[in-house]
């Protein structure tokens, strides 16, 4: 009787170590990683849906993860002048997702589209494309590889350094944008132009932005993009 008490009372233990070693392996250590689980998820300001959106992220993009509260993620945001935004939870993964199979890349042109939409329907084929220094072709761009490659696929040539394309085009004013229109940004102080995108709408752009990062969108009237936005182009009419 005394050796099956034992017996017992060892396995109570393994039971209660494997259930603390569980319990330790699901906690969650910040800063870490999270991926998004959906594609045009909003990046906002504040942890709920009535903050203003910094940018969207798609599918598998990650971001740095500071805190969770209250269902929203805190998550560590350059371009906002806090360095901090929020995504909701509902829409962040701390393991990375399994990958999904990629649409077919056509550059056929449709008819209800205009030729600005078009240039955008290309540049989207590469959301979530890491960021290339250097980089030209879909193996991965940088900013003005980006755009110069995009214009090209509709027969338009633009200059390949971003401080350059400020020469193609015809200049536009922020107002008067239209989807297609070549952005170009400038820090304040700088002697030149150091970024550049393409506008998709609703005051917004999609853009490859730097070492690290992915092709994706960003808000152009708040945030990082909105203070240094210098001018625009139109190159397809």
């Amino acid at each position: 009787m005394k050796k099956m008490t034992k017996i017992i009372w060892a396995m109570c233990l393994a039971f209660m170590m494997l259930l603390s070693s569980t319990v330790a392996t699901f906690a969650v250590t910040y800063p870490c990683t999270g991926y998004s689980t959906g594609d045009s998820v909003n990046v906002r300001s504040g942890p709920a849906t009535s903050y203003e959106s910094y940018g969207k992220i798609n599918y598998s993009e990650p971001v740095t993860v500071t805190s969770l509260a209250d269902g929203w993620y805190k998550i560590s945001y350059p371009p906002a002048e806090s360095g901090v935004a929020y995504i909701s939870a509902d829409y962040i993964s701390l393991t990375v997702p399994a990958p999904r199979a990629n649409a077919p890349i056509s550059y056929g042109t449709t008819s209800s589209l205009s030729a600005g939409e078009r240039v955008v329907q290309i540049a989207e084929q590469f959301l979530g494309l890491p960021y290339v220094y250097g980089g030209s072709t879909p193996a991965g761009f940088d900013c003005s590889g980006f755009t110069s490659y995009v214009f090209k696929q509709l027969g338009y040539s633009l200059y390949r350094s971003s401080y350059q394309q400020i020469d193609n085009g015809v200049p536009v004013s922020k107002s008067e944008l239209q989807p297609g229109d070549l952005l170009l940004f400038k820090r304040q102080g700088a002697s030149r132009i150091h970024h550049v995108g393409i506008y998709v709408g609703d005051g917004m752009m999609i853009h490859s932005p730097q070492t690290g990062d992915v092709i994706k969108y960003a808000s152009i009237v708040s945030g990082y993009y909105n203070n240094c936005y210098y001018a625009a182009r139109r190159i397809v009419r």
